[in-house]
């Protein structure tokens, strides 16, 4: 007789626990997809995803890479390198060495500190 209340006990609080869940999703205005059931059109189709919505993208500036990231990324790809990296057309330029000796300039990514390619002299 006690196993059969412990078994209905158990069975009704499973029952009533998912009932509880998908009532408290269906009152939190969200729908499956993750959008909110309640906002107004106007936030639906201008909600910020990285855009402005007169321009169509923000006007925000992005940071450069420090010197640290681009000497680490030189390191990184063997390069030996002289001096210090300077800005020159949208991208940073650094002095450096080819495995032969000869001067090379190296061309690296603003953004990242990735190097984009080698510019041999």
């Amino acid at each position: 007789m006690n196993i059969r209340k412990i078994l209905t006990a158990a069975a009704a609080t499973a029952v009533l626990s998912v009932a509880g869940a998908s009532a408290a999703l269906a009152d939190s205005g969200y729908n499956q997809n993750g959008y909110n059931q309640d906002s107004s059109r106007y936030d639906r189709d201008y909600r910020d995803n990285g855009r402005d919505r007169h321009s169509g993208w923000r006007h925000e500036h992005r940071h450069f890479a420090d010197h640290d990231t681009i000497f680490r990324s030189l390191r990184y790809n063997h390069i030996r390198y002289v001096g210090q990296p300077y800005f020159v057309r949208g991208h940073y330029v650094v002095r450096s060495f080819d495995r032969f000796g000869r001067v090379s300039f190296v061309e690296i990514n603003p953004y990242t500190g990735g190097v984009i390619g080698v510019i041999r002299l």
